[in-house]
């Protein structure tokens, strides 16, 4: 099973370099301190930025995390929450996004900042290690 899928992250939008997921936060994704993990947040919005590098990019290539940058602005213990990302720039080897968290009030919760590196193909099988 995709990693995204088993946190119940589902897809609501794929336009041409913009993304709309959305996750139903519970206790499942909890930390210690009986609130949303910020590694869920994190993986959220990583998917979500390079889905909307993918939906830029010719069928079969694809794209890998060269670096993240997050900020959290305030904690979710549970409630629907929408994570919305767009590419900002694309040069022939590299994708810059940004992306946002809200949750069912729109408050933003999260927001982060990355860039990738678009590859020739989908998966890393498929391809020569760089």
């Amino acid at each position: 099973m995709e990693f995204t899928k088993s946190l119940g992250v589902r897809e609501i939008l794929v336009d041409s370099g913009r993304v709309e997921l959305e996750l139903d936060a519970n206790e499942s994704h909890w930390s210690t301190a009986e609130r949303l993990h910020g590694g869920v947040l994190f993986s959220a919005l990583d998917t979500a930025l390079g889905r909307a590098v993918v939906s830029t990019l010719p069928e079969g290539r694809g794209c890998a995390t060269l670096e993240c940058k997050i900020n959290f602005f305030r904690p979710v213990v549970r409630g629907l929450l929408k994570i919305v990302a767009e590419v900002v720039r694309k040069t022939r080897h590299t994708a810059y996004t940004e992306g946002s968290i809200f949750d069912d009030q729109e408050r933003l919760i999260a927001r982060a900042s990355a860039t990738f590196f678009l590859t020739e193909t989908r998966t890393t099988t498929e391809r020569e290690r760089v």
